[in-house]
């Protein structure tokens, strides 16, 4: 399900209630005119570093170089952002995943390869709310999620999510209110 198809195609909701509901933010960009980009695929440097493979080829026929060049490039194309996500699981807490993987720029299909999982339990989440902050010249908003740490649960740790696709705030608030709504049962209504 997608709440805002026109503006903001990134965003995807899997609701499954009761069991979980999850906010997915793909690593796409959306341009002026309106047409999608994706993030992942491949560039010029792409380009520089196969002609840089070729040239050590054609002089040197050093097949231990070219190996060592090869992996490193494949290793750079496996691990591409793919999509972001919050899991909501009502009653137990919330889970921050991000899903890496490898795309081939002539198809649209993805193979997600790695998945990072951060659960915080519910009984250590202080609060859930919209963080801003500076990266270069430009605003960005995050999902903060406030935990308690420490054994006297007076500390307290700030969870980020979606530090890397960077969704628009009106993504963030959509996110925002959901996550506000299953686990602590406000703007039901």
């Amino acid at each position: 399900m997608r709440p805002l198809p026109d503006t903001h195609p990134e965003l995807e909701i899997i609701d499954n209630l009761p069991i979980f509901v999850e906010y997915r933010v793909y690593n796409i960009k959306i341009s002026e005119d309106g047409s999608q980009r994706r993030l992942y695929g491949y560039s010029i440097k792409d380009l520089v570093l196969l002609g840089i493979i070729w040239f050590i080829w054609k002089h040197y026929q050093s097949p231990f170089v070219v190996g060592i060049i090869l992996l490193l490039l494949l290793r750079g194309k496996t691990t591409l952002l793919l999509w972001e996500s919050v899991i909501v699981l009502p009653s137990l807490g919330l889970q921050v995943e991000v899903t890496r993987g490898f795309c081939l720029p002539w198809t649209k299909r993805i193979w997600p390869l790695s998945t990072s999982r951060k659960f915080i339990p519910l009984n250590d989440i202080h609060d859930v709310l919209i963080n801003e902050g500076l990266r270069r010249w430009s605003w960005y908003y995050y999902l903060a999620i406030l935990r308690r740490k420490g054994e006297p649960r007076n500390q307290t740790a700030i969870e980020l999510s979606f530090e890397d696709t960077l969704p628009p705030l009106a993504v963030v608030r959509e996110i925002y209110h959901g996550v506000r709504e299953i686990l602590f049962e406000e703007y039901t209504g």
